[in-house]
Order: C-alpha cells, then structure tokens, then sequence
C-alpha cells in the first residue's frame, strides 16, 4: 500500500481543526519535510510530531486563529519529545513493526451527525435526523458528499423543515378553527341534553343524502385531538419551538450580539496599573469603575514625573499603554459616562503625538457614539474631534465618508434652525472653516494656507497632519515638477514640499519671542525640518547636492520676503542651489509606483 501523511489538510478537518490559510501553507511545507526523511521510523516520528503541534495550538488560548503560524518553524527540534498524539490514538495509527501509514478512516456522517445533535436544541433534533435522511439519499444518488458536508449546513437544513412544518400546522389550524366552534361546541351540548333511548326502541336511521351530509361536516378524529392539545395550551407550540431556535441560532453565528446581558459584569481588580491584553478578560482582571478613577489620576501623575526623568517620548509611551487598558476596562463593564469620554479623548491626543493612526481612529469613532448618547459634553470637545475626524477622512482618502459626515452635519444645523429646544451641542463654525480649507490646502499642496490653518485650530490637528505629511509631500512635489524641465531650485522645491516657515502674525507672536517663535514651521521646527527633508531624500534614493546648506536656503528665503534687504539677496541669487527636475521627477513618481504595490501602506493617502 503506498504510504500517506497524515499531513493533510482533510484529514484535520475531519477531526475538526478550523483550517486557515497561514494553517494550510505551513501544513504543506511540514509535508513536504515528513517527504525528505531518509527512514520510515523518522517520517513517523515527524509526522507525531507535526499533529501534536497542531493540537497544542487547538488548546491553547485563542485557538488555531490565535496562532501566528509565519513564525512557527516546521523544523523538527532535535530534542523533540516522541509522544503519541490525540489525533492518532484509538487504534488510528498503523502499528509500530507496519512498514507504512496508512490514512484511517474517518466516518464523517457519524462524526457530523453527533456534533448536530449534541448542539441542536431538544425541538429541532428530531428535524435533523429528517436532514440527515435526505443527506444520505443524495450521497447514495452521488451528488454530495458527507466530508464536504459542514455543521452548519446541515443545521440550516432542519431549519428549513422545521420552517416547512410550521407552516403547514400554521395552515391547518386556520383550515380547522371554524369547525372547532361550530361542531365541537355543540356536540358536547348535545351529549348532555340528549335523552337515552328506551330499551327496546331503535334508532331511525337517517336517509343516505343526509348521513353523507353529517359525515362531510364532521371533522376527523385526529384533528379533534390536535386543535383540543392546542387549545388546552393555550399557545401554540411551534410559536415557542420558533423562539427558541431563533435564540439558539442567535448565540451561535454572531459574533457582536449587541443586546445587553442581563447580569451587568463589574470588575473586582484593585491594581492601578494594567496593560492592554488581547485574551478574554475575567473580573478579576477588571478594575471597577471607582478603581479606574484612581488608576487614572496615578498613571498621569507617573507619565509627569517620566516626562522630567527621562523624556517625552518614554512618557507618552507609557500612557498609551495604560490608556489603552483603561479603554478595555470601560468598554468590557459598558462605562459610558463623562469620566469615558475623558479618558478617549486623552488616548486619542496621545496617539496622535506617537503617530498612531489605528488606535486613534478607534478612539475617534467611539468618542463619535459617546458623544451622541450624551448631553453634559463640552461643546469645545465636540467640535475639535469633529474636526480631527474630517481631517482624518480626507487625508486618508475617504472622500465618500467625508462626504456622509458633512451630510449629516448640515441636516442637524437645518434641524437645530427649525426646533431650537432639540439642537444638539453645535461644532464652531470657525473650527469647521478652517478645516475645509486645510483639507481643501493638502489637496492643492497650498503651504501656506496649511500653516495659517494649522495655527488657526487646535494643536491635535498639526500632529494628524504630520502622520500624512510625508505621503502629501510626494502628490505636492511631482505635481510641482510635473511641467518643469531643466534645472530648478532647492528653494522652490523646498517652498513646494512645505519645509520653508511661515511668519506669524502680531497678535499670534508671544511678547518676547525671538528667532524660531515669531514663525511656523509644518515639521515643528528648524531641526524638525531639516530632518525631515534629509529623510525625505534618503526616501526617494535622490543624492542631495554637495554644496545644498538647508540653513542657507532659509536665510535666503527670508531674506527676500523682505524688500530693505533686495540687493543683498540679489547677490545670494549667484549662488542658489539647483538640481535637475526630470531626474527628482522621475525618483518622485517611481517611489509612488513602488507604494501603490504596498497594500499596508495606503498608496489612496499619497494618490
């Protein structure tokens, strides 16, 4: 017999192991090992060895989903413990003096028979029996097959007889209650006012036509019996089987049940500090509500002293871990409450400061709900997430969202006109001016009305503008480049990716500033900046000149903003730095095609 591997990925499913894709590849490669072994005994061995890694992952917290299959070598360890599987045990592996494996066999219908009955609820199991007899006529006939045949199916297949014979009862009960008031009724009337017969007298029989006119009213026996059991009930009894196979269904598919659990779950842990965890938490692991209060005030009063021990980045790390837990917390217990709102809002600032776009985003979108459902939010709250949110959609390229939030903004303004008693807390309108206009601005790669609108709004805004900033300066410099040919200059190529400062105004300028703070900067600052452009560079593989001085091309800059100093910044001229369009062009344009074959990039952010 020619030898098999139990490698398979039929043969897991056969014993219920959910198959995934990361599963499947590393089965193949474990099979393509258990091949390369040089004796029958060492392919077993790997073989005992592969299914036992298997089930270790099927019990294991999380389960074979849980498991980051990429990592897992199908390398067998030297040192590897011979032990014999569950998978194999019962008489399934091939004896130790056979000289092959040989594939057991596996009787499906029995296997999936069981686990359907053992799951079904007592109303539907005699339905599944029914199922499984027209599943065996069709196996017979040839058209399905039991292994390819999942618990589900067949589930939904006694599901629908069961639905079938609802129906039907449904249809014979309507077809039966006028008879059940007009026959029943009176036939019990009659039988108490009838009067017995003497004896000796005998009934006179009716006459032919009108005997067979009594038996064409009369209903049946059984369906006396079956509208008298229905009518002692009170309720029908597939109204309740209904019911309560739509609960069993219920708890089964879905995932997100979004009805509230009768018995509220409240924490019993008192520790103040707690990371994030990815396993389903238990109370124990929760800390009530009065408990998060105190581990709030504890991890901001820790991140302060991180921030003068060490630094700011270290700080902000440590609370986004904590804040994190928070939220897990809050969301676990159902907290929804000013004290939630609170805590979103801090760890979506925090996030924005690491660049974290992901967590900030579900900040965002809860703090979107809390905020609905809630009446004493600060309107300033309010209106600087929606702006933060607008921002976000159109830098990320989710035009259509955007478009369904400004929908949505303009029906409640007109709603709030018309019944000022139900207006709900109204966004600033100069808040929402300037965003347009800064999404309008990284549209157009207008910089400088980007830095007067960034200064303009709250400083959250700058730092979600900073995590796009690089993908927008790639769409701004080839669209700047775009008609050039020739040479160009690093100071228009500078001016074009947003790296040269704005001046402030009078009345933005602190009293006393100097140098750095009487002008604004899109990376934040001078060194900032000049980082970033060196980066950027490094990005596209485009050698910067030799003789470029990032600090002299913003003295330059400056210089001839400023008409006193027009013949000392005609002789700067003489020395500009250049570089040649095309080629920056072409770097430009071919670091965007290599992005859009990245689909954990977003190439949408920089197109």
């Amino acid at each position: 017999m020619k030898p098999a591997s139990y490698l398979s990925c039929d043969f897991f499913t056969s014993h219920g192991v959910p198959m995934t894709k990361p599963l499947r590849d590393w089965l193949n490669r474990a099979s393509y090992l258990s091949k390369t072994r040089t004796t029958e005994a060492d392919r077993r061995k790997y073989e005992r060895w592969a299914v036992g890694v298997v089930e270790d992952a099927l019990r294991a917290p999380g389960g074979i989903e849980g498991k980051d299959w990429t990592r897992v070598s199908p390398v067998m360890p030297a040192n590897a413990e011979d032990r014999e599987p569950t998978f194999l045990r019962d008489g399934n592996v091939a004896g130790r003096e056979g000289n092959s494996v040989t594939q057991p066999g596996v009787d499906h219908r029995t296997l999936l028979f069981t686990e359907c009955m053992r799951r079904a609820p007592s109303e539907l199991r005699s339905f599944v029996v029914q199922a499984i007899n027209m599943i065996d006529v069709e196996v017979a006939s040839g058209r399905r097959r039991y292994d390819a045949l999942t618990f589900m199916e067949l589930i939904q297949a006694a599901q629908e007889l069961q639905r079938v014979y609802q129906t039907q009862m449904e249809a014979q009960r309507r077809m039966t209650s006028p008879f059940s008031q007009v026959v029943v009724a009176p036939s019990s009337t009659e039988s108490v006012h009838r009067k017995p017969l003497a004896p000796g007298k005998v009934s006179r029989p009716h006459p032919e036509g009108e005997e067979r006119d009594i038996e064409r009213e009369r209903p049946s026996k059984t369906r006396r019996g079956e509208m008298y059991s229905q009518r002692a009930d009170g309720v029908w009894p597939t109204s309740v089987e209904s019911e309560r196979t739509r609960v069993f269904f219920r708890d089964l598919v879905s995932c997100n049940n979004s009805t509230p659990s009768s018995r509220p779950f409240i924490g019993k842990s008192q520790e103040l500090e707690r990371m994030y965890s990815r396993y389903e938490p238990t109370p124990v692991d929760i800390r009530p509500r009065d408990v998060l209060v105190k581990a709030l005030a504890f991890v901001l009063a820790k991140a302060k002293d991180k921030l003068g021990n060490e630094n700011a980045l270290a700080s902000a790390q440590y609370l986004n871990e904590q804040l994190k837990g928070l939220r897990q917390d809050l969301r676990v217990q159902n907290i929804v409450d000013g004290f939630a709102v609170d805590v979103y809002e801090r760890h979506a600032l925090i996030c924005l400061e690491l660049g974290d776009i992901g967590e900030f985003n579900q900040c965002q979108a809860s703090l979107k709900k809390l905020y609905e459902g809630l009446s004493d939010v600060k309107e300033t709250s309010i209106s600087d997430f929606f702006c933060y949110r607008l921002a976000y959609l159109s830098l990320g390229g989710q035009h259509d969202a955007l478009a369904t939030e400004l929908i949505i903004y303009t029906n409640t303004i007109t709603k709030s006109t018309k019944t000022p008693e139900n207006a709900s807390p109204r966004v600033k309108k100069t808040d929402l001016r300037w965003t347009i206009k800064l999404c309008t601005a990284c549209e157009d790669g207008d910089c400088g009305t980007i830095c007067r609108a960034l200064m303009a709004l709250p400083r959250g805004m700058h730092l979600l503008l900073k995590i796009y900033l690089q993908k927008c300066r790639l769409r701004w410099l080839r669209e700047a480049l775009n008609c050039i040919r020739g040479m160009v200059s690093m100071r228009l190529v500078m001016a074009s990716m947003g790296s040269t400062p704005v001046e402030r105004h009078k009345g933005e300028v602190a009293p006393g500033a100097e140098g750095e703070d009487t002008h604004f900067w899109l990376d934040g600052s001078f060194a900032e900046a000049e980082e970033a452009l060196r980066q950027f560079f490094e990005m596209i593989k485009f050698p910067l000149p030799q003789r470029f001085s990032f600090a002299e091309e913003i003295r330059r800059d400056m210089k001839k903003r400023h008409p006193h100093c027009g013949e000392e910044a005609l002789k700067s001229e003489e020395d500009i730095t250049v570089v040649d369009a095309a080629a920056l062009f072409k770097c430009v344009d071919g670091y965007i095609a290599f992005l859009s074959t990245r689909s954990d990039v977003g190439i949408g952010n920089a197109e």
